[in-house]
């Protein structure tokens, strides 16, 4: 194999990837914006839709990005962040866990949400989520050492300090935004 013309059969290949189209310099200049998960066509580079791997622009978070502020979510949403962290206190002992399915129904569920948001705010929205989730995470893993002292992370909770930890107003008046000492305002 002589190294010199391996990109002819390359130019070849994307030449017919083209529909045989006399214009080799731009292989992919018929290009349409793929609707399929992240992949970002050559069209959505040039004219700055970018997409992260789950298919929902508005994402890059460089170039200067204010990201880091927060921004109003539905009670839905707030519900299932709440709904998560509950799942891994009572599943995980407080730790995200392993199951994969999980953390793709998760995963989905945030990006279809932030799919519906302006794409000018889908990266404040999602920080925001994040936040909300670590404060809940926070407050249920504070409220567990109070009523077990020397628990940690992964170490069982007796179901019925879960069960009152969750009953009380403290942890869910956080979910309706009535929260008093949420280190941030929903």
């Amino acid at each position: 194999m002589r190294i010199g013309n391996s990109s002819q059969g390359i130019w070849q290949l994307l030449s017919r990837m083209n529909g045989g189209k006399a214009n080799t310099n731009t292989p992919f200049a018929g290009a349409r914006r793929s609707g399929a998960g992240g992949r970002n066509t050559l069209e959505d580079l040039l004219t700055g839709h970018y997409k992260n791997s789950h298919g929902v622009e508005g994402m890059v978070i460089t170039k200067g990005s204010n990201r880091k502020r927060i921004m109003p979510v539905s009670d839905e949403m707030k519900q299932f962040v709440y709904n998560d962290v509950k799942d891994a206190f009572y599943k995980y002992n407080g730790m995200s866990g392993d199951n994969e399915a999980e953390q793709k129904r998760y995963s989905a569920a945030i990006n279809n949400y932030l799919k519906t948001i302006k794409k000018e705010d889908r990266s404040a929205t999602s920080w925001t989520l994040g936040q909300m989730k670590v404060n809940f995470a926070n407050k249920v893993a504070s409220a567990v050492k109070e009523k077990v002292p020397g628990w940690t992370y992964g170490k069982p909770i007796p179901s019925d300090v879960l069960d009152e930890i969750f009953a009380d107003e403290g942890i869910t008046s956080t979910v309706s935004g009535e929260a008093k000492g949420l280190d941030m305002k929903i």
